[in-house]
């Protein structure tokens, strides 16, 4: 079992050890968590995603704010006490490191769902789609990070459509 799991399929949850993670404190630091899982291509600029959850603030506020929901999210996922840290923070960029001790149902369920010809394999991600991305969840504030959301849940709904079909 993954030290950190991640359920982004139907309602978010997130677990440690197998035990879940309920000291999040706020919903910004659970919709950071859940945009690094998945936006794992590349890392973020610090700019970028203080931009992303906070556009009504000034650059520095918008900063300060993000420097605190990384040290909750860190604390929160046991990061900083990991011997592979799942984040990787640097002074200018964040990203989500897929080689720490983590599982995401979104990286199975795209791995699994894009293997047309395995039967079994596309009935694994089908079990996997527990429902719309990150159902129920919103932030107030952040028409990007609602715009990311939504384009996001169309591409996962278009792939565990496309596996019940070929199913």
């Amino acid at each position: 079992m993954a030290r950190l799991s991640l359920s982004l399929l139907g309602a978010f949850q997130a677990s440690l050890d197998g035990k879940p993670i309920t000291s999040f404190g706020f919903a910004k630091v659970r919709a950071l968590l859940a945009f690094l899982a998945v936006e794992i291509d590349h890392p973020h600029r610090r700019e970028s995603l203080a931009a992303l959850f906070w556009p009504d603030q000034s650059d520095s506020a918008a900063r300060k704010s993000l420097r605190n929901v990384l040290s909750r999210l860190r604390k929160a996922i046991g990061d900083r006490d990991a011997a592979t840290p799942v984040l990787r923070i640097t002074r200018e960029t964040v990203q989500f490191d897929v080689a720490g001790d983590c599982w995401v149902d979104t990286h199975a369920f795209l791995d699994l769902s894009g293997d047309a010809g395995n039967a079994q394999h596309l009935a694994e991600a089908v079990a996997l789609y527990r429902g719309e991305f990150l159902e129920g969840f919103s932030i107030r504030g952040c028409p990007d990070f609602d715009d990311w959301s939504i384009l996001t849940r169309e591409h996962l709904q278009r792939r565990a459509s496309s596996a019940l079909q070929q199913l």
